[in-house]
């Protein structure tokens, strides 16, 4: 080591050291600069990288070598061979290219310090060749042991710089790399040179003119800091725009990503890139996809053809498979555009599965009943249409069959309307099991439901068909803890036997069912054309009676109530009557029912109210008035409003106006009545339960709500002398009331034996035929005097009677 030391401090001039070390230095940068700059590049431009690479490493390092020699203060004469100095040049920038092309592009483990040991493998081959180009008139002597010292170490120095050059921080990379490669090019060189000695030798003739080393030294360095700073600025160069790309890239992969749409680049049908989402939309890793054909992810060829569409500005919809799941359905468009310098197609993917699926969701739902799942009306009307066009064009028959329950109305009053649900749910699912497969049956509404039945042979096989759903639904039904029986009714029509246009047939079979529920239910009824005449005098009754309303064509009659102990007048219940100029007098059970049924009860109830409380304000004041309420009008809401606008208008003291409701108007919401009927006392009417007994909890009703009078309904009174459990009835009715401190009014009392037969009830109030059947408004006034006798026999009759009690027993 001595002679290495000796070698650089006496046989060199130091000052070309100093510019040898700093070429070195800068060329070493320089090197493991461009270095990182190939390992960064895509592989399509690393081969222009890693010869450039192998140009700045092999020529600066040329260089460093150049200078040491000329450095190198021979006892002789010396100079160079041109042809070995270029030599040595080449196989520098040759050996150093392929050691980073293997180090980069190898896939082996130690790719990095094998790559690095080739170039230091060619620094030592370029320094050797550089002393053979010497041309001087002296001996080569060389230490063997330490010539292997300096190329061990140079390709171990190499292969470190290399290892530590590849890196992932870039200052440690490149100050580590540098420091280490000039560490082996260092050693190489002086160890090396170290290791020679020129022996001089007379008979070789010394090398004559020539540059002077020192200036050649600064000529070659000049050279190599040109070469080597072109390196380093075309490294930082590049540095910086790949930052820039690699900045843009970025954000462009982050755009990508954060869109809610799934993004794929395919080149030659494969899937070159995608983003996030694309994954996650089909349940698949990016290795999974990168190289595979894009047609592998369509269910069927019409997705494939979606999938080939080069450019398309309208999205198309198509199905993708994913993984361990049912396909997807996507929304696609396309596009061909450059991307990484090649044209690729890019898709773009949006999941629409969810929308489908809603937009199914929302199409069953406005074609299907959402309680029983059957076709809703909508739907029912367009596949009669189909069936009945069908049915022209094949020459064949089609029954259309409507059904509806008997009595639904009183399941969903006593058990509730849940229990009614579940009764048409069961009775859906009954009515199905009853059908053949080619019929469509549909909920129309409520507890209304419809069949057809396509291609039948005759009209008797409708209706056995019709016959076996009745008999289907009729069977008991138990829900929960309930054991309900059920029945149906059901109207069956004929096409083309009995009309070719859907709405009549849907009409007939409306009137078929019609017929069925009023011959006593639980049957079915073919279309009769003599029921469409009966529904057309219905329709024409409906209209002139909503007329009549309107033009005020109504009339009231009173009917009167006595009181028994004394026959004194204790009020008139008002009735309305229609007299049409047709029809005559129109009684009053068919147009109220109508009145119910179309909503027309409400106007013409505000009318009976407002005309009843007008006529009784004229009346003697100890004469009240009752006026009958319709459940529609209690259930509206403004029942108290009406009544306090009545007494208002008309000036009627509230305590001589009764209103009287049936028990139906209670069953729906307890609570509500009982807001309503506290409203309507408050207003100081007076609260009567008009036919009690007929309904299914009168008791609970008397506890609950502030009646003030109960009615006993005539179905009690017809006949009572000779009716024994009547009279028990009418008795408990009587006493109860008595006891609760609530009037009690008899309806229907027809016959002097009836009246006899309720015995001495002196506080009873008497309303029927036998005291007078209702009046006129004319004939109210002359009542008292035209009734005196009447009255009075009645009262005789009371008086003379035996308590009721006593008569039963």
């Amino acid at each position: 080591m001595y002679r290495v030391y000796y070698c650089l401090t006496v046989e060199h001039d130091l000052g070309l050291v100093a510019v040898a070390a700093l070429l070195c230095a800068l060329s070493g940068l320089a090197a493991m600069s461009i270095v990182r700059r190939a390992r960064e590049a895509d592989r399509a431009r690393q081969p222009a990288w890693l010869l450039f690479a192998g140009f700045v490493t092999g020529t600066g390092i040329w260089g460093t070598h150049f200078v040491s020699v000329l450095a190198y203060e021979s006892v002789v004469p010396i100079a160079f061979g041109l042809l070995e100095t270029v030599i040595s040049l080449a196989l520098a920038i040759i050996v150093s290219a392929c050691g980073w092309a293997f180090a980069i592009r190898s896939e082996t483990r130690f790719a990095a310090p094998i790559g690095g040991a080739l170039v230091g493998g060619g620094i030592a081959a370029m320094h050797f060749m550089g002393i053979e180009a010497i041309r001087t008139n002296a001996i080569f002597s060389w230490d063997a042991g330490l010539i292997i010292a300096a190329i061990v170490l140079a390709i171990q120095f190499s292969a470190a710089a290399s290892t530590v050059a590849m890196g992932k921080s870039l200052k440690p990379s490149l100050i580590g790399g540098t420091l280490l490669l000039v560490c082996g090019v260092v050693s190489l060189h002086f160890i090396s040179m170290g290791a020679m000695q020129l022996v001089p030798d007379m008979t070789v003739a010394a090398p004559e003119g020539g540059l002077s080393p020192k200036l050649l030294a600064v000529t070659v360095a000049l050279g190599v800091v040109f070469v080597v700073s072109v390196g380093l600025a075309t490294a930082a160069i590049d540095l910086h725009l790949g930052k820039r790309r690699m900045a843009e890239g970025a954000r462009m992969r982050a755009l990508a990503e954060a869109t809610f749409e799934g993004i794929a680049v395919v080149r030659d049908g494969q899937m070159y890139d995608m983003n996030g989402r694309f994954c996650e939309m089909l349940n698949l890793a990016r290795e999974d996809l990168v190289g595979t054909p894009i047609m592998k992810l369509a269910v069927d060829p019409e997705d494939i053809r979606v999938l080939q569409l080069d450019q398309d500005d309208a999205p198309t919809t198509c199905r993708l498979r994913c993984r361990d799941r049912a396909p997807i359905t996507v929304q696609v468009r396309a596009r061909v555009m450059d991307f990484d310098g090649q044209s690729s197609r890019i898709f773009t993917f949006r999941d629409v599965s969810s929308e489908e699926r809603a937009r199914a969701r929302i199409t069953h739902l406005a074609h299907h009943d959402t309680l029983t799942g059957l076709p809703n009306r909508l739907k029912f009307r367009e596949a009669l249409e189909a069936e009945l066009s069908s049915a022209w064009d094949n020459d064949s028959q089609v029954a259309l069959m409507f059904f509806d329950l008997d009595r639904f109305k009183e399941v969903n009053d006593v058990h509730g309307h849940a229990t009614g649900d579940r009764l048409l749910v069961a009775v859906s699912e009954r009515l199905l099991d009853a059908l053949p497969r080619n019929a469509v049956a549909a909920r129309l509404s409520g507890d209304e439901f419809a069949v057809i039945l396509p291609d039948v042979d005759s009209r008797e096989d409708g209706l056995n068909t019709a016959r076996r759903v009745v008999n289907n639904v009729g069977s008991p039904l138990s829900i929960g803890s309930l054991h309900l029986k059920v029945s149906a009714s059901g109207g069956v029509t004929m096409f083309p036997l009995d009309g070719e246009d859907p709405d009549r047939l849907m009409n007939q079979a409306d009137l078929a069912l019609y017929r069925a529920k009023g011959q006593g239910r639980n049957q079915v009824c073919d279309f009769d054309p003599k029921l469409g005449m009966m529904m057309q005098e219905r329709r024409m009754l409906e209209a002139d009676l909503a007329l009549a309303i309107e033009d005020d064509l109504l009339t009231l009659n009173y009917q009167p109530q006595v009181r028994l102990g004394d026959g004194s007048i204790a009020g008139f219940e008002a009735l309305v009557r229609w007299h049409d100029d047709r029809r005559g007098a129109v009684a009053p059970a068919e147009f109220v029912q109508i009145a119910e049924e179309t909503g027309l009860i409400l106007k013409m109830g505000e009318w009976v109210l407002e005309t009843a409380c007008r006529e009784a304000v004229n009346w003697p004041k100890d004469r009240r008035v009752a006026v009958n309420v319709s459940p529609a009008q209690f259930k509206q809401g403004n029942l108290v409003y009406s009544v306090q606008r009545a007494l208002t208008n008309s000036g009627l003291d509230p305590a001589r106006l009764e209103i009287e409701i049936t028990e139906g108007v209670l069953i729906d919401d307890e609570a509500r009545a009982l807001k309503v009927l506290r409203g309507l006392k408050d207003l100081g009417v007076g609260l009567a339960i008009d036919d009690f007994g007929t309904g299914y909890s009168s008791l609970s009703y008397l506890r609950a709500f502030p009646f003030d009078k109960i009615k006993i309904d005539r179905s009690f009174i017809t006949g009572l002398q000779n009716d024994q459990e009547a009279q028990i009835i009418v008795r408990a009715t009587i006493a109860l009331a008595r006891d609760l401190n609530i009037a009690v009014v008899v309806e229907g009392v027809e016959e002097f034996d009836e009246l006899g037969a309720l015995g001495y009830q002196p506080d009873l109030v008497l309303q029927g035929y036998l005291l007078s059947r209702p009046l006129t408004r004319g004939l109210v006034s002359g009542f008292d005097e035209a009734s005196k006798a009447i009255r009075a026999e009645m009262a005789t009759l009371v008086a003379s009677a035996r308590p009721l009690r006593q008569r039963s027993a």
